[in-house]
């Protein structure tokens, strides 16, 4: 038992086996995964969504609001917020609701992106540049979708193009009824928050 067990142990340290091969093998893949990420200048930056909700006179619902990214394709890429408070009422939220209609019927996604309504006032929603799945986005033009709508009242969707690269940019969107104003600020982080990611 003693030389058997010395075998397999030999064979397993031994350079130019099987498990060495593959040790050096997912070493490369690990290597080549890294070269590639710090080559990704979005890894740099995370983009902020500003909004102000409109404040009402007397008494008034709450709206529900999605925040929400699409890619060149018009895909979504990530839901960054889902404010509401009913089912009932998420149709309402039209073109969020059409673009995430069968994520909608997995809980675990609502449950992920989505809290209560809010009063009026200004927000930060920040985006970690990472899509639904995790993965971290590539340098491209991104759509940036603000939806809101209020119970049996006024609707308002404003989306804006931003190019996500090497270059920090502030854009402000125009407001309206629902979404008094907004801003789109891509920043580069510290390094310190950059290492960390």
């Amino acid at each position: 038992m003693k030389i058997l067990y010395s075998i397999i142990l030999a064979a397993i340290l031994l350079p130019g086996t099987s498990y060495g091969m593959l040790n050096t093998r997912d070493t490369r893949t690990e290597l080549s995964r890294s070269q590639i990420e710090s080559t990704n200048p979005v890894l740099d930056f995370e983009l902020n969504i500003e909004l102000e909700l409109s404040r009402f006179e007397g008494r008034s619902l709450r709206p529900f609001v999605a925040v929400w990214v699409e890619n060149e394709k018009s895909e979504s890429v990530r839901t960054l917020a889902l404010w509401y408070n009913n089912n009932r009422w998420l149709p309402d939220l039209k073109r969020w609701y059409a673009k995430h209609f069968e994520k909608l019927q997995k809980p675990v996604f609502t449950d992920a992106v989505s809290g209560a309504t809010r009063s009026a006032g200004k927000y930060t929603i920040k985006w970690d540049m990472k899509d639904d799945s995790g993965n971290t986005v590539e340098p491209g033009k991104y759509t940036v979708y603000i939806e809101a709508v209020r119970e049996r009242g006024t609707y308002q969707l404003i989306n804006r193009e931003i190019e996500l690269n090497e270059d920090p940019k502030r854009i402000e969107l125009e407001g309206g009824i629902e979404i008094a104003s907004a801003f789109i600020e891509y920043v580069k982080l510290s390094p310190e928050i950059t290492s960390s990611r």
